[in-house]
């Protein structure tokens, strides 16, 4: 289930909803088969009473309706590993919604800036104390490790 990690969010997210819905399709065939046979039907007998006595619509909209619902579930789990664990509960039950869009927006423009200084610059450039570099980076920093202010600017 890891192997689309370092891949763009799409990826793992539509790897792993296939897996799942893959998985349960066979699982909702082999329950086809074992109430066939229960019912006293022949295992040979299956495929015809498959294709002409099965009920493909609702077969299908109740898988429709699972892929749907596996890739809504494996979304917010990619994108709660993403922003750490916890950190959408706290989003969607903790923060007042007025407070989380701003402080959200805050942090997000301050992981954006410290992304760009990272990539822009070289790691001996941040071990230099007196380097402009190393001066935002510690600024950054604290501005990341400080309490969320909601009173600040909406820009």
């Amino acid at each position: 289930m890891r192997r689309f990690d370092g891949a763009p969010m799409i990826q793992p997210i539509l790897f792993k909803t296939t897996i799942y819905w893959v998985c349960v399709l066979i699982v909702r065939l082999a329950e086809e088969v074992i109430h066939f046979v229960a019912a006293g039907g022949a295992i040979a007998a299956f495929g015809d009473h498959f294709v002409n006595h099965f009920s493909w619509p609702r077969f299908l909209s109740v898988q429709i309706w699972l892929m749907v619902l596996f890739l809504a579930y494996v979304t917010i789990h990619e994108l709660n590993q993403l922003f750490g664990d916890g950190e959408l509960y706290r989003l969607f039950f903790r923060w007042r919604s007025s407070e989380a869009k701003l402080t959200r927006r805050q942090r997000i423009r301050l992981l954006t800036r410290l992304n760009r200084l990272t990539e822009a610059n070289p790691i001996e450039a941040f071990s230099d104390r007196t380097s402009p570099v190393h001066t935002e980076l510690v600024t950054l920093l604290h501005e990341l490790a400080s309490p969320p202010t909601p009173s600040a600017t909406h820009a």
